[in-house]
């Protein structure tokens, strides 16, 4: 055998035996926290895609809202989680585009402006990320008018727009055709403005990329979502630098095998779909604490799975890792 193809065998054999070996979690799922709402509301089908952060006292939980015939943006407020769903809900009916629609929010306070962002998706121009902002996230009314946050150059379909920041630049992540994972960057004095040219630096995902710099690390999680036959999932991939290099650890970081349902509930999600950790703060860096961590995801049953996508009704709960079983392939899950 030829000397670089015995290398690429023994590439590919350890490449395989590191996905075989790749961490094990295990969750515990609570009820329902966020149901669709009464008949007629503008979230009566589904509430979806969430975002929340913890200030002042209270979670802030920005979703996105099916009504029976369009999607909008929900925000609802709350000292406790479980309180979320008695509490008042409001329609961002300002961050529309011109078709209207505007979805799949991402909530953070940008330090160098003193500025809560909304990210999220309008049709605009086929998925077009947008923007808007507020100086009080509490008040669901001062969000400003939606602005593109980059104009679209290429043809490809683009989805979940996601920002986060290190010490020097901001970098803006989407999903690109459903298959890759884009890059952009612009410096920390530019952003919103001036994106530098994309890099593609993953593939084999589907959507939702969510990406989160590790608790006092340089190390950086992107979670992303993968669609096996209509069931939806959560991936893993983990890299030193936001630019990359990228490198996917397991494609069953979470999925509805590994759901265990708390104590006195029902099953109700055995899928898990788009959803957003639960930070260590609320600003640009994204950080979290993965040991133990908390996400809030959107779920159903598979029986529930009839009809268009658009009909069907999604719901919001918490799941937390309560163990993980450590791989031979030296990742550890910290």
């Amino acid at each position: 055998m030829r000397p670089f193809v015995s290398t690429i065998l023994s590439s590919l054999v350890v490449a395989i035996a590191s996905a075989q070996d790749a961490p094990e979690n295990r969750w515990e799922i609570s009820a329902p926290i966020l149901r669709p709402g009464p008949a007629g509301s503008f979230d009566e089908v589904a509430v979806k895609d969430p975002t929340i952060v913890f200030f002042d006292g209270r979670w802030h939980l920005f979703y996105t809202a099916r009504s029976r015939t369009e999607y909008t943006t929900g925000y609802v407020s709350a000292e406790e989680l479980t309180g979320l769903q008695s509490a008042s809900r409001h329609q961002l009916g300002m961050i529309r585009g011109k078709s209207p629609y505007g979805c799949a929010p991402q909530v953070f306070y940008y330090r160098p402006q003193r500025r809560w962002y909304l990210i999220f998706q309008n049709r605009d121009a086929n998925y077009q990320p947008a923007f808007s902002t507020t100086t009080s996230i509490a008040r669901p009314e001062s969000w400003s008018t939606p602005r593109p946050l980059i104009e679209k150059d290429a043809q490809a379909k683009w989805i979940d727009f996601w920002v986060i920041c290190d010490k020097a630049n901001a970098y803006l992540f989407y999903t690109q055709s459903h298959r890759e994972v884009v890059v952009r960057s612009t410096s920390l004095a530019d952003f919103p403005t001036n994106w530098g040219p994309a890099q593609v630096v993953l593939d084999g995902v589907h959507e939702a990329v969510h990406i989160y710099r590790v608790k006092d690390r340089d190390e950086f999680h992107m979670i992303y979502e993968l669609n096996i036959g209509g069931i939806r999932s959560f991936g893993l991939a983990v890299a030193d630098h936001l630019a990359g290099p990228w490198r996917k650890v397991t494609d069953r970081y979470a999925t509805g095998e590994q759901l265990t349902p708390a104590a006195d509930t029902a099953t109700w999600p055995e899928m898990v779909s788009h959803g957003e950790v639960l930070r260590c703060g609320h600003d640009e860096q994204m950080g979290y604490e993965p040991n133990g961590c908390r996400w809030l995801i959107q779920g159903l049953l598979t029986e529930e799975m009839t009809g268009p996508y658009p009909s069907l009704p999604w719901r919001l709960g918490v799941m937390r890792k309560i163990r993980t079983q450590e791989s031979s392939s030296g990742f550890r899950q910290r």
